[in-house]
């Protein structure tokens, strides 16, 4: 098996500046982004969605064609799913239709990785958080009961349920950074036949979270500024090898973490129950 070798960026946020995020940075940014890919060797770019800050139904269809433009200066195929800002004012739809690049849940192939792109509802409201839609998690299964390949999992949001501590966003609202079904969404990719990595953006940082065997990643956003005051230009690379993915990540905030591509569905001991508390006076 070759190296496999994937570009990875995503909350981009094109648009206004705001106290935590350099909206007027995102496209030179991007440009720079696609330079490097271009003068590389990558087999795709995935864009993990959040294009755009949303304003108005108008200006979103321009922020997001200034972020289609760029893309399509891309030498690699690029995949995309689509984030809570892109359709915010916008359909999912009019996001494949600027981009012009299915942005609906499916599985693909790329280089020798087995790829499920899963776009389930993503609209957020302070008072909704995240919820999925009707057949959402049933698309979910179906795919992932496909294959029993390795596969790389591939969603906007987070889908391990790990704390947001710490998380200048979502310390005091986990409800916006992951779905109310979580529990379900665990369950299914627990008992998908198919071993599992995971890669979500949204959150704003960088993480490896571990659940039921399963490995998290998440990666920080282009133009976040809340960790160290200055756009934190993250990207990520993706290398996979027979046994191997290496997790490396640029910008501002680097990582770097290598973990098992996994050949076999491992699962873990259900947890303890709750610890008996003893009666007090």
């Amino acid at each position: 098996m070759a190296t496999t070798r994937i570009a990875v960026i995503g909350d981009i946020h094109h648009g206004q500046d705001t106290p935590t995020k350099r909206g007027s940075m995102a496209l030179p940014l991007l440009e720079q982004f696609v330079a490097e890919v271009n003068n590389g060797r990558f087999d795709a770019v995935i864009d993990l969605g959040d294009r755009i800050s949303d304003e108005d139904p108008e200006r979103d269809r321009l922020l997001q064609s200034d972020v289609a433009m760029c893309f399509a200066k891309l030498v690699p195929v690029h995949h995309h799913v689509s984030g809570n800002h892109d359709v915010g004012l916008l359909s999912l739809a009019d996001n494949e239709a600027i981009l012009d690049r299915p942005s609906g849940s499916r599985a693909l192939t790329i280089g020798d990785i087995r790829c499920v792109f899963w776009q389930p509802d993503v609209g957020l409201t302070r008072e909704r958080g995240f919820r999925l839609s009707a057949g959402d998690l049933e698309e979910l299964v179906r795919l992932l009961w496909q294959d029993d390949r390795p596969t790389l999992l591939i969603s906007h949001v987070p889908l391990s349920g790990h704390a947001q501590t710490g998380n200048y966003y979502f310390e005091a609202n986990p409800g916006h950074a992951a779905y109310a079904e979580t529990d379900g969404i665990r369950a299914a990719i627990a008992e998908a036949p198919c071993p599992i990595v995971a890669l979500a953006g949204h959150v704003h940082w960088n993480t490896l979270t571990t659940v039921d065997g399963t490995s998290h990643l998440t990666l920080q956003s282009l133009t976040e500024t809340f960790i160290s005051g200055a756009p934190a230009e993250a990207a990520g690379i993706l290398d996979i090898e027979e046994e191997r993915l290496r997790w490396t990540v640029t910008g501002r905030e680097p990582l770097s973490v290598t973990l098992p591509w996994p050949k076999t569905r491992t699962r873990w001991r259900a947890p303890l129950a709750r610890f008996a508390t003893a009666a007090v006076g």
